[in-house]
């Protein structure tokens, strides 16, 4: 990685400088760039394109045309494709339909979006050799992310945005700049993109935050509010990591017994915690047999709390995805159920009690 920077165009010696101060690229990095056709996703590879040489990258490009938008989608691959091809960059492309994925697994569109294209980047990264996944989140990305989770009452995590890295693969350069700031780099350029029109649906609530929200708070209270918001999530996120290592060593002292579907915590080593600790032990505990927090919500981290506090032995809590916490003896055990919990609960009705595995 350079030491110093003398690239000569603005908007790409911030990108760098971003690239930099997160330590997101080494030299001989592959970065394959998330590319959808829109303004963000075009300055990235663009930008990205432009620094390689300096930062010896080999640039590669992905789209995932996911199947919601009929012809118009199908004119976004067209479109990334004629410009690999112009470009010399090698691109690979996939269509998913999201809508039945999002049937088959009950999630949301935008979320049966998001995770049909993380896997189909992770899975291109692995066939094609890439180290480094690029995606164009920007700075109002992380500013509408960062309201989205207030408005939902989302604690310090939530609340700390989008981060500039995720896991050991996921970078994302443009985390620091504006889109205005995109939209200049592009017309300077006179690079082409596309407007997708579902960007302003307002059935989506990041759309009606970007779109209503935002301007509103823009107009009446803080004409930075981007930027304050941006601030906020990066102080956030900071404090979060340094909570996060006193997490996993307070996790650490709590465990007695653990394994890939079950984990013991002692209930003593809980309540000698700082109370702030207490819910993200907890949490950590669930997310070792989860693998994930999604629909784990502040109510569950109140209601486990009670359960350790004031339940007696035997009683137990259900959780999204499988999930049961059952209390025993100066114990709370987090594990996840082969069986569906409706058929544990018909199942314990028929019997006193189906304790956990000791």
């Amino acid at each position: 990685m350079p030491r110093s920077i003398s690239i000569p165009d603005r908007f790409c010696r911030k990108v760098a400088q971003t690239l930099v101060a997160h330590d997101m690229v080494q030299p001989g990095d592959a970065v394959l760039v998330a590319v959808s056709g829109g303004p963000d996703s075009m300055a990235l590879v663009r930008v990205l394109t432009h620094v390689a040489p300096e930062f010896e990258l080999r640039i590669g490009l992905a789209h995932l045309n996911h199947g919601l938008r009929g012809p118009d989608a199908d004119h976004d691959q067209a479109f990334v494709q004629q410009f690999a091809d112009g470009h010399g960059l090698p691109c690979v492309s996939e269509i998913r339909d999201v809508k039945r994925l999002a049937r088959e697994t009950g999630n949301s569109l935008e979320e049966a979006g998001r995770n049909a294209r993380y896997d189909f980047f992770s899975r291109t990264a692995a066939d094609h050799g890439y180290t480094r996944i690029a995606t164009g989140h920007t700075r109002d990305d992380n500013a509408e992310q960062v309201l989205m989770a207030l408005v939902r009452g989302s604690g310090s995590k939530g609340l700390s945005g989008i981060p500039a890295k995720r896991g050991p693969m996921i970078i994302r350069p443009l985390i620091d700049r504006s889109r205005q700031e995109i939209i200049d780099f592009l017309a300077a350029l006179n690079q082409a993109y596309i407007t997708d029109d579902s960007n302003q649906d307002p059935v989506f609530l990041r759309n009606r935050i970007r779109s209503h929200l935002i301007p509103l708070l823009e107009k009446h209270y803080n004409p930075n509010i981007r930027q304050g918001l941006h601030r906020l999530s990066r102080i956030l996120g900071e404090e979060t990591c340094f909570l996060e290592d006193h997490t996993c060593r307070a996790f650490d002292r709590c465990v007695e017994k653990k394994g890939p579907d079950a984990v013991f915590l002692s209930i003593p080593g809980l309540v000698a915690l700082h109370p702030a600790l207490i819910p993200r032990v907890i949490r950590h505990g669930i997310l070792h047999v989860k693998t994930n927090l999604r629909r784990i919500t502040h109510d569950h981290m109140t209601a486990i709390q009670d359960l350790a506090a004031d339940s007696a032995p035997g009683k137990h809590l259900d959780l999204p995805d499988r999930i049961r916490v059952y209390k025993t003896r100066g114990r709370l055990c987090i594990r996840k159920e082969t069986l569906p919990l409706r058929q544990l609960g018909r199942m314990h009705k028929q019997s006193t009690r189906i304790p956990p595995k000791a």
